[in-house]
Protein backbone atom coordinates (compact mmCIF):
# COMPACT_ATOMS: atom_id res chain seq x y z
CA UNK A 1 0.00 0.00 0.00
CA UNK A 2 1.76 3.20 -1.12
CA UNK A 3 2.16 5.80 1.23
CA UNK A 4 -0.35 8.88 1.22
CA UNK A 5 2.54 11.39 2.49
CA UNK A 6 4.86 10.10 -0.22
CA UNK A 7 2.48 11.67 -2.61
CA UNK A 8 2.14 15.31 -3.40
CA UNK A 9 -1.55 15.12 -3.37
CA UNK A 10 -4.03 15.70 -0.66
CA UNK A 11 -6.67 13.71 0.30
CA UNK A 12 -9.33 13.75 2.70
CA UNK A 13 -9.62 12.49 6.15
CA UNK A 14 -10.77 9.12 5.86
CA UNK A 15 -8.03 8.64 2.73
CA UNK A 16 -5.88 8.66 5.72
CA UNK A 17 -8.40 6.56 8.66
CA UNK A 18 -8.52 3.92 5.86
CA UNK A 19 -4.60 4.28 5.75
CA UNK A 20 -4.19 3.95 9.43
CA UNK A 21 -6.79 0.78 9.75
CA UNK A 22 -4.77 -0.90 6.51
CA UNK A 23 -1.71 -0.50 8.52
CA UNK A 24 -2.83 -1.78 11.57
CA UNK A 25 -4.35 -4.59 10.10
CA UNK A 26 -0.97 -5.41 8.23
CA UNK A 27 0.85 -5.25 11.70
CA UNK A 28 -1.21 -8.04 12.98
CA UNK A 29 -1.14 -10.04 10.16
CA UNK A 30 2.93 -9.38 10.40
CA UNK A 31 2.63 -10.57 14.67
CA UNK A 32 0.60 -13.86 13.33
CA UNK A 33 2.84 -14.57 10.88
CA UNK A 34 5.75 -14.41 13.09
CA UNK A 35 4.35 -15.97 15.86
CA UNK A 36 3.32 -19.20 13.57
CA UNK A 37 6.90 -19.45 12.20
CA UNK A 38 8.06 -19.15 15.96
CA UNK A 39 6.16 -21.38 17.14
CA UNK A 40 6.55 -24.24 14.26
CA UNK A 41 10.81 -23.69 14.70
CA UNK A 42 10.30 -24.30 18.43
CA UNK A 43 8.60 -27.29 18.26
CA UNK A 44 10.99 -28.61 15.59
CA UNK A 45 13.99 -27.49 18.26
CA UNK A 46 12.18 -29.88 20.31
CA UNK A 47 11.79 -32.77 18.15
CA UNK A 48 8.21 -32.20 16.92
CA UNK A 49 9.01 -32.57 13.42
CA UNK A 50 5.55 -33.15 12.10
CA UNK A 51 4.27 -30.28 14.11
CA UNK A 52 1.58 -28.56 11.49
CA UNK A 53 1.36 -25.44 10.39
CA UNK A 54 -2.29 -25.57 11.07
CA UNK A 55 -1.47 -25.90 14.52
CA UNK A 56 1.41 -23.02 14.67
CA UNK A 57 -1.13 -20.75 12.86
CA UNK A 58 -3.88 -22.22 15.74
CA UNK A 59 -1.80 -21.22 18.69
CA UNK A 60 -0.61 -17.60 17.22
CA UNK A 61 -4.51 -16.72 17.01
CA UNK A 62 -4.81 -17.64 20.46
CA UNK A 63 -2.08 -15.90 21.70
CA UNK A 64 -2.65 -12.70 18.99
CA UNK A 65 -4.22 -10.87 21.77
CA UNK A 66 -0.95 -11.25 24.25
CA UNK A 67 1.48 -10.62 21.23
CA UNK A 68 -0.16 -7.23 20.35
CA UNK A 69 -0.89 -6.29 24.28
CA UNK A 70 2.69 -7.02 24.51
CA UNK A 71 3.76 -3.91 22.65
CA UNK A 72 0.69 -1.76 23.46
CA UNK A 73 1.18 -2.06 27.31
CA UNK A 74 4.83 -0.50 26.82
CA UNK A 75 3.60 2.11 24.47
CA UNK A 76 1.11 3.26 27.23
CA UNK A 77 3.32 3.13 29.77
CA UNK A 78 5.43 6.08 27.34
CA UNK A 79 2.04 8.05 26.50
CA UNK A 80 2.06 8.31 30.19
CA UNK A 81 5.17 9.53 31.03
CA UNK A 82 4.59 12.10 28.13
CA UNK A 83 1.48 13.11 29.47
CA UNK A 84 3.15 13.59 32.91
CA UNK A 85 5.69 15.79 31.30
CA UNK A 86 3.32 17.44 29.74
CA UNK A 87 0.98 18.48 32.99
CA UNK A 88 5.18 19.26 34.98
CA UNK A 89 5.28 21.61 31.81
CA UNK A 90 1.78 23.26 32.48
CA UNK A 91 2.55 23.18 36.35
CA UNK A 92 5.74 24.78 35.83
CA UNK A 93 4.08 27.93 33.70
CA UNK A 94 2.50 28.89 37.32
CA UNK A 95 4.50 32.46 38.12
CA UNK A 96 7.47 31.95 40.33
CA UNK A 97 6.03 28.60 41.99
CA UNK A 98 6.31 26.93 38.27
CA UNK A 99 9.81 27.62 38.29
CA UNK A 100 10.72 27.14 41.41
CA UNK A 101 8.84 23.83 41.95
CA UNK A 102 10.81 22.33 38.30
CA UNK A 103 14.18 23.34 40.01
CA UNK A 104 13.62 21.78 43.17
CA UNK A 105 12.34 18.92 41.28
CA UNK A 106 15.08 18.41 39.08
CA UNK A 107 16.69 15.06 39.62
CA UNK A 108 13.25 13.54 39.41
CA UNK A 109 12.42 14.67 36.47
CA UNK A 110 16.18 13.30 35.29
CA UNK A 111 15.27 10.01 36.72
CA UNK A 112 12.33 9.51 35.40
CA UNK A 113 14.08 10.44 31.95
CA UNK A 114 16.19 7.87 32.31
CA UNK A 115 12.95 5.56 32.91
CA UNK A 116 11.09 6.78 29.90
CA UNK A 117 14.56 5.59 27.77
CA UNK A 118 14.53 2.38 29.26
CA UNK A 119 10.65 2.24 28.90
CA UNK A 120 11.24 3.05 24.92
CA UNK A 121 14.58 0.46 24.66
CA UNK A 122 12.34 -2.34 26.01
CA UNK A 123 8.81 -1.54 23.68
CA UNK A 124 11.68 -1.62 20.77
CA UNK A 125 12.98 -5.01 22.08
CA UNK A 126 9.37 -6.31 22.58
CA UNK A 127 8.75 -5.31 18.87
CA UNK A 128 11.00 -7.65 17.48
CA UNK A 129 11.29 -10.46 20.24
CA UNK A 130 7.45 -10.74 21.31
CA UNK A 131 6.63 -13.04 19.07
CA UNK A 132 9.37 -15.14 20.27
CA UNK A 133 8.66 -14.93 23.58
CA UNK A 134 5.35 -16.03 23.30
CA UNK A 135 5.92 -19.03 21.00
CA UNK A 136 8.20 -20.19 23.27
CA UNK A 137 6.46 -19.48 26.66
CA UNK A 138 3.49 -20.53 26.05
CA UNK A 139 2.33 -17.28 28.17
CA UNK A 140 0.33 -13.98 28.29
CA UNK A 141 1.07 -10.75 28.06
CA UNK A 142 2.26 -10.02 31.29
CA UNK A 143 4.46 -12.76 31.71
CA UNK A 144 6.15 -11.20 28.27
CA UNK A 145 6.91 -7.98 29.51
CA UNK A 146 8.25 -9.18 32.39
CA UNK A 147 10.89 -11.37 30.53
CA UNK A 148 11.36 -8.58 28.02
CA UNK A 149 12.41 -6.27 30.93
CA UNK A 150 14.27 -8.84 32.66
CA UNK A 151 16.52 -8.97 29.16
CA UNK A 152 16.79 -5.56 28.83
CA UNK A 153 17.96 -5.20 32.33
CA UNK A 154 20.02 -8.73 33.14
CA UNK A 155 21.53 -8.80 29.28
CA UNK A 156 22.32 -5.85 27.40
CA UNK A 157 25.05 -6.03 25.89
CA UNK A 158 24.33 -9.93 25.44
CA UNK A 159 20.88 -8.89 23.31
CA UNK A 160 22.86 -6.09 21.32
CA UNK A 161 25.14 -8.51 20.11
CA UNK A 162 22.33 -11.36 18.67
CA UNK A 163 20.34 -8.26 17.32
CA UNK A 164 23.49 -7.16 15.00
CA UNK A 165 24.25 -10.78 14.36
CA UNK A 166 19.99 -11.32 13.76
CA UNK A 167 20.14 -8.62 11.39
CA UNK A 168 23.43 -9.52 9.14
CA UNK A 169 22.30 -13.05 9.40
CA UNK A 170 19.11 -11.99 7.65
CA UNK A 171 20.59 -9.86 5.58
CA UNK A 172 22.85 -11.88 4.09
CA UNK A 173 20.09 -14.58 3.41
CA UNK A 174 17.71 -12.26 1.95
CA UNK A 175 20.40 -10.82 -0.86
CA UNK A 176 21.42 -14.69 -1.22
CA UNK A 177 17.61 -15.23 -2.86
CA UNK A 178 17.57 -12.16 -4.05
CA UNK A 179 20.76 -12.80 -5.93
CA UNK A 180 19.67 -16.21 -7.61
CA UNK A 181 15.98 -14.83 -8.28
CA UNK A 182 17.48 -12.00 -10.54
CA UNK A 183 19.25 -14.75 -12.33
CA UNK A 184 16.22 -17.07 -12.33
CA UNK A 185 14.46 -13.58 -13.94
CA UNK A 186 17.00 -12.82 -16.28
CA UNK A 187 17.13 -16.67 -17.56
CA UNK A 188 13.45 -16.42 -17.60
CA UNK A 189 13.78 -12.98 -20.17
CA UNK A 190 16.38 -14.38 -22.47
CA UNK A 191 14.52 -17.72 -23.17
CA UNK A 192 11.08 -16.42 -23.85
CA UNK A 193 12.52 -13.24 -25.86
CA UNK A 194 14.36 -16.07 -28.00
CA UNK A 195 11.25 -18.37 -28.34
CA UNK A 196 8.28 -15.63 -28.20
CA UNK A 197 10.25 -12.91 -30.05
CA UNK A 198 9.09 -9.33 -29.31
CA UNK A 199 6.07 -9.45 -28.02
CA UNK A 200 7.89 -11.01 -24.90
CA UNK A 201 10.81 -8.67 -24.26
CA UNK A 202 7.79 -5.71 -24.57
CA UNK A 203 5.70 -7.24 -21.91
CA UNK A 204 8.95 -8.15 -19.84
CA UNK A 205 9.92 -4.43 -20.13
CA UNK A 206 6.84 -2.69 -19.63
CA UNK A 207 6.59 -5.29 -16.58
CA UNK A 208 10.14 -4.07 -15.06
CA UNK A 209 9.16 -0.51 -15.65
CA UNK A 210 6.29 -0.60 -13.51
CA UNK A 211 7.89 -2.60 -10.83
CA UNK A 212 10.72 0.39 -10.77
CA UNK A 213 7.88 3.04 -10.71
CA UNK A 214 6.17 0.76 -7.88
CA UNK A 215 9.39 0.52 -5.77
CA UNK A 216 11.53 3.56 -6.31
CA UNK A 217 10.19 4.33 -2.89
CA UNK A 218 12.09 1.50 -1.45
CA UNK A 219 14.89 1.70 -3.75
CA UNK A 220 17.43 4.19 -2.05
CA UNK A 221 16.91 1.66 1.55
CA UNK A 222 18.06 -1.43 -1.16
CA UNK A 223 21.24 1.21 -1.30
CA UNK A 224 21.96 2.30 1.89
CA UNK A 225 21.49 -2.03 2.82
CA UNK A 226 23.76 -3.66 0.82
CA UNK A 227 25.51 -0.93 -1.00
CA UNK A 228 28.09 -1.97 -3.92
CA UNK A 229 25.97 -5.03 -3.75
CA UNK A 230 22.94 -3.71 -5.27
CA UNK A 231 23.18 -4.52 -8.59
CA UNK A 232 23.89 -7.79 -8.22
CA UNK A 233 20.48 -7.89 -6.12
CA UNK A 234 18.32 -4.80 -8.21
CA UNK A 235 17.56 -3.89 -12.15
CA UNK A 236 20.97 -2.34 -13.25
CA UNK A 237 19.04 -0.20 -15.88
CA UNK A 238 16.38 2.14 -16.17
CA UNK A 239 13.23 0.40 -18.28
CA UNK A 240 10.72 2.88 -20.10
CA UNK A 241 6.95 2.02 -20.42
CA UNK A 242 6.01 1.78 -23.63
CA UNK A 243 2.04 2.93 -24.75
CA UNK A 244 0.12 0.78 -26.20
CA UNK A 245 0.24 2.47 -29.72
CA UNK A 246 3.52 1.06 -29.93
CA UNK A 247 2.47 -2.37 -28.72
CA UNK A 248 1.77 -5.42 -30.93
CA UNK A 249 -1.59 -6.08 -29.48
CA UNK A 250 -3.33 -4.72 -26.45
CA UNK A 251 -3.05 -8.05 -24.79
CA UNK A 252 0.78 -7.37 -24.40
CA UNK A 253 -0.48 -4.40 -22.52
CA UNK A 254 -2.17 -5.92 -20.00
CA UNK A 255 0.00 -9.24 -20.45
CA UNK A 256 2.86 -6.15 -18.95
CA UNK A 257 0.82 -6.04 -15.58
CA UNK A 258 0.64 -9.31 -14.88
CA UNK A 259 4.29 -9.95 -15.35
CA UNK A 260 4.55 -6.87 -12.88
CA UNK A 261 2.32 -8.56 -10.68
CA UNK A 262 4.19 -11.34 -10.52
CA UNK A 263 7.41 -9.63 -10.12
CA UNK A 264 5.58 -7.69 -7.15
CA UNK A 265 4.86 -11.19 -5.73
CA UNK A 266 8.35 -12.50 -6.24
CA UNK A 267 10.18 -9.63 -4.42
CA UNK A 268 7.35 -9.85 -1.47
CA UNK A 269 8.42 -13.86 -1.26
CA UNK A 270 12.24 -12.66 -0.59
CA UNK A 271 11.93 -10.01 1.58
CA UNK A 272 9.52 -13.10 3.71
CA UNK A 273 12.49 -15.09 3.54
CA UNK A 274 15.00 -12.54 5.10
CA UNK A 275 11.77 -11.66 7.68
CA UNK A 276 11.62 -15.44 8.58
CA UNK A 277 15.31 -15.53 9.00
CA UNK A 278 15.53 -12.63 11.33
CA UNK A 279 12.58 -14.69 13.39
CA UNK A 280 13.73 -17.32 13.76
CA UNK A 281 17.37 -15.37 14.95
CA UNK A 282 15.30 -13.78 17.24
CA UNK A 283 13.75 -17.18 18.87
CA UNK A 284 17.38 -19.20 19.16
CA UNK A 285 18.99 -15.71 20.37
CA UNK A 286 15.94 -15.61 23.66
CA UNK A 287 16.39 -19.41 23.94
CA UNK A 288 19.89 -18.61 24.50
CA UNK A 289 19.59 -15.84 26.62
CA UNK A 290 16.83 -17.25 28.47
CA UNK A 291 19.31 -20.67 29.27
CA UNK A 292 22.09 -18.03 30.43
CA UNK A 293 19.81 -16.09 32.43
CA UNK A 294 17.30 -18.23 34.78
CA UNK A 295 19.04 -21.36 33.74
CA UNK A 296 16.26 -22.92 32.30
CA UNK A 297 15.99 -24.73 28.94
CA UNK A 298 13.35 -23.82 27.50
CA UNK A 299 13.32 -27.03 25.20
CA UNK A 300 13.28 -29.54 27.73
CA UNK A 301 9.91 -27.68 29.37
CA UNK A 302 6.29 -28.84 28.79
CA UNK A 303 4.08 -25.59 27.83
CA UNK A 304 0.30 -25.68 28.26
CA UNK A 305 -0.54 -26.86 25.09
CA UNK A 306 1.74 -30.02 24.90
CA UNK A 307 0.13 -31.07 28.29
CA UNK A 308 -3.62 -30.12 26.75
CA UNK A 309 -2.63 -32.34 23.99
CA UNK A 310 -1.32 -35.30 26.24
CA UNK A 311 -4.53 -35.40 28.49
CA UNK A 312 -6.52 -35.33 24.96
CA UNK A 313 -4.38 -38.46 23.80
CA UNK A 314 -4.84 -39.61 27.26
CA UNK A 315 -8.69 -39.82 26.84
CA UNK A 316 -8.76 -40.93 23.62
CA UNK A 317 -7.16 -44.18 24.83
CA UNK A 318 -9.49 -44.76 27.33
CA UNK A 319 -7.12 -43.86 30.11
CA UNK A 320 -9.02 -43.10 33.14
CA UNK A 321 -8.55 -43.18 37.14
CA UNK A 322 -9.21 -46.93 38.88
CA UNK A 323 -12.76 -47.04 40.32
CA UNK A 324 -12.76 -46.57 44.52
CA UNK A 325 -13.05 -50.18 45.88
CA UNK A 326 -15.83 -50.59 48.81
CA UNK A 327 -14.60 -51.37 51.79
Amino acid sequence: MPALSASRYSFPWYSWLLQGLAAAAAFCALLIAQTAHARALYMSCKGEHFYSWRKAYAFAWRKLGAVIMTPTVLGLLMLLFIGGAWLAGLAGRIPWAGELGIALLAVIWFVLALLMIFFGMVLLVALLYAPAVIAATDEDAFESIFQLFSLVWNQPWRLLIYELLSVLLALFALGVLAFFCKRAVGLTNSLFSYFMGGNYADLANNGQALVQAWTAAGEGMLFWLFRGFTPLLYFTQEFYYLPVQELARPTVAVSGYLYAFSLLFLAGWVFSYGLSTLNAAHLLSYLSMRKHKDEVNLLERRDREEEYEEELESEADGKEPPPAQNQ
